[in-house]
């Protein structure tokens, strides 16, 4: 039996060691896909994370070992089902049977068979599948019981039976009660002598729909709005439901039955959700949903009318505080006594709405002066000075508040709010207790947003983007083996602007795919200068998500190798883990291409994406780039260094090439080196230079 296909089975491997990893990845590729875990304390999360079919845990581990992480998965509901088969150099029988009473389901003995192996794992994903089934078919038996004993249930209405000439036959306890008969009473009288219904409204009798029936010989609903009038109580219970006529085997009518129901219930039930749907439950007061609307309407008859509608958003100046200190029932109680002091000076047009533990929202509709609203606020404001008295004890609660003004300086709804918020910001900066109206400091800053935006756009258009060059340098003998690609942006005033300023305002515009092709075509054009002048040296660039997807970006790069008479392995791409694995599919396919040409492609910032082994090994990439977040504290932070140890590991056992960013010391490149990174880039050996001081860099090297 074959895993299927159609569901890709998982399997995580727990191993401190890379060299394991590897080799059980290249025993397993085909059953699954693999991840991998080496710091055995984040296995559990990992495990919660992707909910694996088949744990290998290896058992001799350092911090926590495999028995202990067993032992969390399995007393955890939620990863307890998982398949975990220990792994292990010590085979002795003692020591297998200790292992599996962990809750293991196997037991794979170092050095690895590779055909026992796979045959293991094989057969623990079939048994993960067929339990997956089962429960499946479990599940799908209980859905249908509980189908039928829903419907089984719903024989709960009332039902009353009769014969062809409308006289009672039989009545169920429920009719009975409903009706204030006994069946003993009730038998071989009329219908409409027992069930007496009337319209709720007129109080006039109604046709009972079961004398319809047997006169139409159909389906007869009973008349909306109806209610049943108890013989005994003389209570009045609104009802609704059907009657339909029976029939023998030859069409022969016998008589008909009506099924009926109490729906005083259900319309008050009805009537209360919808309440509750619109309103807060504490406070009475309407919720975000009801708010909404009446925000809409409001604003909409204000541009009918040529008028303005404030909002004001309330916030209880430290409430979460009194809440915890005091405890959340009087914290309760004390919400209840600000909602009605605020509505004491309210007038009916105005809504009042509580959107949050502490937060309300008054609207004030057809505002003819800004001083109206500022009045309130000053009400508000006046209100709140008197303490609350709850059992005694006094309690001070004092408002902060941000309004905003429709169509004055918000354009919509959703303006409205968010310039609300941003005023009252304002106000709890300037000291709480207070009112603030929306100034035009988010407006400058939403306008120093699109300067940006145009500064960059124009940037691009202009060809005013400059591009710097950071050395790779072989760690061994300090020699250039490379340079990257940095983009940088001059302000008006000559200074150089931070990639981080303007690379996520154009990720954001979609202005990404433009910058980038300006820094491809000028990396390519400097390497040609380079190798004009004698130094024949790779340039890598980085391409972002949007740009690695773009499909002019291959036809862009062959006309660019064709133009500046460069040699394909003279351009590397760095591409983020993010944006390999968004459309893997895409994206291996365009790998393909890339090879092709004889382009060669790093994984860049490697260990802080989405690390995957069987992502690795399928887009076959030429070089990892160590996250410099890893190099930089390697040397005093343990799990960094052990990081950086298992990705120089893994790239050696895979042949991928490796580049340690964020070298900034001389101990940083001897302990890489010690660790079998060949490459490094960073400030020990020079910043982003532009690219004539990186020539006199090649020139005169480091020092």
């Amino acid at each position: 039996m074959a895993v299927n296909d159609a569901g890709r089975q998982v399997i995580l491997i727990v191993d401190d060691q890379a060299g394991n990893i590897a080799l059980l990845s290249d025993i397993l590729s085909d059953l699954g896909d693999i991840y991998f875990v080496v710091d055995s304390t984040q296995a559990y999360d990992k495990a919660l994370e992707l909910q694996p079919d088949v744990i290998l845990l290896d058992i001799e581990m350092p911090q926590l070992n495999g028995f202990e992480v067993c032992q969390q998965l399995k007393n955890s509901p939620l990863t307890c089902d998982i398949s975990v088969i220990f792994i292990s150099a010590l085979t002795e029988a003692e020591f297998e049977f200790n292992s599996l009473s962990y809750g293991a389901v196997d037991f794979i003995a170092r050095p690895f068979n590779r055909e026992i192996c796979r045959l293991r794992v094989h057969n623990h994903l079939i048994l993960q599948q067929q339990a997956r089934a089962l429960k499946l078919s479990q599940q799908q038996i209980y859905a249908e019981k509980q189908q039928l004993q829903v419907t089984l249930n719903s024989i709960g209405d009332a039902v009353i039976a009769t014969d062809v000439d409308g006289c009672i036959t039989f009545m169920n306890p429920i009719a009975e009660r409903m009706a204030g008969w006994r069946a003993s009473e009730a038998a071989g009288k009329h219908i409409t002598d027992v069930m007496q219904l009337r319209d709720a409204d007129s109080k006039q009798a109604s046709t009972n729909p079961i004398m319809l029936a047997l006169s139409e010989k159909r389906i007869v609903a009973m008349a909306l709005n109806c209610e049943l009038v108890n013989r005994n109580s003389a209570e009045a219970i609104p009802v609704e439901d059907s009657a339909a006529p029976i029939f023998d085997i030859n069409g022969d009518m016998l008589g008909a039955i009506i099924v009926f129901h109490d729906v005083g219930q259900a319309r008050a039930l009805a009537t209360k959700m919808s309440f509750l749907a619109n309103h807060d439950q504490l406070t009475g007061l309407p919720n975000r949903v009801l708010l909404n609307d009446r925000i809409h309407q409001a604003c909409r008859l204000a541009a009918m009318i040529d008028r303005q509608v404030g909002i004001i958003l309330l916030d209880i100046d430290q409430f979460k505080y009194l809440n915890d200190s005091l405890g959340h029932q009087l914290g309760d109680a004390l919400l209840l006594m600000l909602t009605k002091r605020l509505q004491t000076v309210l007038e009916p047009e105005l809504t009042l709405a509580r959107i949050g533990g502490d937060e309300f929202v008054l609207i004030y509709p057809d505002i003819a002066h800004i001083e109206q609203i500022s009045i309130l606020a000053q009400n508000i404001l006046r209100v709140m000075r008197q303490p609350f008295d709850i059992e005694g004890k006094k309690y001070n609660m004092s408002l902060s508040m941000g309004i905003s003004l429709f169509p004055t300086d918000s354009a919509s709804e959703e303006e409205l709010m968010r310039h609300a918020d941003v005023a009252l910001f304002k106000a709890k900066q300037e000291g709480r207790n207070r009112y603030c109206f929306f100034s035009e400091e988010l407006g400058q800053r939403m306008l120093q947003r699109h300067q940006q935006e145009q500064h960059l756009r124009s940037a691009i258009e202009h060809n005013r983007l400059e591009v710097y060059f950071q050395p790779k340098v072989a760690l061994g003998s300090g020699n250039v083996v490379g340079a990257e690609a940095l983009v940088r942006i001059r302000s008006e005033d000559g200074n150089i602007i931070s990639p981080a300023e303007f690379i996520p305002l154009a990720e954001e515009t979609g202005l990404i795919v433009p910058l980038g092709k300006v820094v491809l075509i000028k990396s390519c054009q400097q390497a040609a200068l380079w190798k004009n002048a004698g130094s024949i040296l790779p340039v890598s660039v980085n391409i972002a998500a949007a740009q690695f997807t773009d499909p002019g970006l291959m036809g862009l790069i062959e006309q660019l190798l064709m133009e500046c008479q460069l040699s394909p392995d003279l351009l590397e791409l760095e591409v983020t883990e993010t944006a390999l694995i968004q459309d893997p599919e895409r994206t291996a396919e365009i790998l393909k291409k890339f090879r092709a040409l004889g382009i060669r492609i790093a994984i860049d910032d490697f260990g802080t994406g989405y690390s995957s082994l069987s992502y690795l090994k399928r887009f076959k990439v030429d070089v990892l780039k160590i996250d410099m977040s890893f190099v930089k504290d390697m040397l005093q932070d343990k799990s960094d260094y052990e990081i950086v140890k298992t990705i120089i590991s893994l790239g050696q056992s895979m042949n991928i090439e490796l580049i340690a960013e964020g070298i900034e010391t001389a101990a940083h490149q001897a302990s890489l080196q010690e660790l079998g990174c060949l490459y490094g880039q960073g400030y020990y050996y020079s910043k982003p230079l532009p690219p004539e001081q990186f020539i006199q860099y090649l020139q005169v090297g480091k020092h």
